[in-house]
């Protein structure tokens, strides 16, 4: 049973500045099960294939490498608790991100920012020493091309986090390099994200081992890109029909398409189906003990049994859902049983409803929780994170074209098929809810689409980016809560205290 009396957030890594990349040899067979040997110079190590073939798994490894990192943990705390969506009823430190209290030098804050330069330099390093090597030149390309997605992907993170960001794209081996480096424009950072993935396009596979990018999920993040930029500062003229045609090339590749029924496109049994485009491999088959996902298990409502198959506590009731979240879903929708946990027997043998949890609220597990695992172990039942799926795509794409054009007939059909998909309860029983929509106004359509990305998409790290993005956060938040202290300095977060304390030049974000 895993310790969450105290926050593990409050465990600070060193400043993004004083990290050092250690890279190991890897086989092709086993390419996240790294095995370490002598540590060489950066110049007598890169040398052929293998070399460049470790160098990526080294940024990949960067994508969340124990339970506490990147993407196991750090960004959900900062997207999941700070909105409308997830509560932390025994976490400590975390409900000053879910009560807006949190300050500049909060540790999850820290440490995400950590995180994050870490996973940058490793892709730097990537790119930097791949680059030279003597191999075949179309695996050197892609090597690369797969690099340049990790750091576009970081940045994206980034720049919705924090906006404005120092901008590293060479590898950084002293801190002479980086030592009073300045915030670049939000703009130079979307250019340098859609740079790395534009330039990723054309060396990409289509397909590509299990946890690597492809060109599915290069043009499905790209698109992203360019629907989130379109509402930013930094907006282009033409960002919505970007997203738009993007969308629209993901959804026609033959190698993705939805899935008959909604609980196999989602999680932990069903990883790396057509309809993933990206995931971060943080299961219990690809990585070692201790160093996946805690998601299952903090998601798993705590005194309710049977869910792995042996008796015992296996949940810990740290990540429910908020009330009204849950309540925005409909009980008739499939998507609701298959995201919630809504009643389970305790430990009296008593069916009981989730009013009566240990902790009284809906748990959304089902998208971490692999109800096929022989084990109890909280490490080793918790699935992947996916990143970006294509039911995304085509709520991208309704989104977009409604924004150029208001409801068009192509935005009814991406956003209705996604709903046609959700009747299809068990992939042959047909349901009539939820019905097709039609005969929306263009804001009508804005809101129908920011739902219908809670009810697809719920608890896949989109609610706070959508919240922001879409300028509602504080309105949402205050319809909630009325009595948290949230105000216009929390769409973005404040660069943490002792990175400003370090770098004079670095300004902090308004309000903070």
């Amino acid at each position: 049973m895993m310790n969450t009396s105290k926050s593990d957030s409050m465990i600070k890594k060193p400043h993004f500045v004083y990290f050092f990349i250690f890279i190991f040899f890897i086989s092709c067979d086993d390419f996240l099960e790294e095995k370490p040997y002598s540590f060489l110079a950066p110049e007598n190590f890169y040398q052929n294939e293998q070399d460049a073939l470790a160098a990526l798994t080294g940024a990949y490894t960067g994508l969340g490498d124990g339970s506490s990192s990147f993407l196991a943990r750090r960004v959900h705390y900062l997207t999941w608790f700070p909105s409308d969506e997830a509560y932390p009823p025994r976490l400590g430190s975390q409900k000053q991100l879910d009560n807006f209290t949190y300050t500049a030098d909060h540790g999850d804050i820290n440490n995400t920012w950590t995180d994050m330069y870490d996973l940058i330099n490793r892709a730097n390093v990537a790119v930097d020493r791949i680059s030279p090597i003597d191999m075949s030149e179309s695996l050197r390309e892609q090597y690369i091309a797969e690099a340049k997605f990790i750091r576009a992907l970081a940045y994206f993170y980034g720049v919705r986090l924090w906006g404005a960001l120092p901008l590293i794209i060479s590898e950084v081996t002293a801190v002479s390099q980086v030592s009073g480096i300045e915030r670049s424009p939000i703009s130079a950072v979307y250019e340098q994200i859609i740079d790395d993935l534009e330039s990723s396009l054309q060396y990409l596979p289509a397909v590509n081992q299990d946890g690597r990018a492809s060109l599915g999920a290069a043009k499905g993040l790209l698109a992203r890109v360019y629907l989130t930029r379109a509402s930013s500062e930094a907006a282009g003229s033409d960002d919505y029909q970007l997203c738009a045609n993007l969308a629209k090339e993901v959804i026609d590749m033959p190698e993705h398409y939805l899935m008959d029924d909604y609980q196999d496109a989602i999680g932990a049994a069903n990883e790396f189906n057509p309809e993933s485009l990206f995931e971060w491999q943080g299961d219990r088959n690809l990585r070692p003990l201790g160093n996946h996902s805690i998601l299952g298990q903090f998601t798993l409502p705590i005194d309710i049994l049977g869910y792995v198959p042996e008796e015992g506590q296996v949940g810990n009731s740290d990540i429910v859902s908020e009330i009204e979240y849950f309540e925005l879903y409909s009980d008739l929708d499939y998507r609701t049983e298959s995201t919630f946990i809504l009643e389970g027997t305790n430990r009296n043998g008593e069916l009981v409803p989730w009013t009566e949890f240990t902790y009284p609220f809906p748990h959304p597990a089902w998208k971490y929780v692999d109800q096929s695992s022989s084990t109890r172990s909280g490490y080793a039942f918790s699935g992947n994170f996916v990143v970006l799926r294509l039911s995304d795509l085509y709520l991208m794409r309704a989104e977009a074209l409604n924004e150029m054009n208001g409801p068009s007939p192509e935005a009814y059909e991406m956003i209705n098929a996604i709903r046609q998909r959700a009747r299809n309860r068990d992939g042959v029983s047909a349901s009539d809810y939820p019905a097709d929509l039609q005969g929306l106004t263009k804001e009508e359509f804005r809101e129908a689409v920011l739902l219908e990305r809670v009810y697809e998409l719920g608890f896949e790290g989109h609610r706070w980016f959508d919240l922001v993005r879409t300028n509602r956060l504080v309105e949402t938040i205050k319809s909630v809560h009325p009595e948290y202290p949230i105000e216009e300095k929390h769409y973005l977060f404040p660069i943490p205290a002792d990175e400003i304390i370090i770098n004079e030049n670095l300004v902090q974000n308004p309000g903070w």
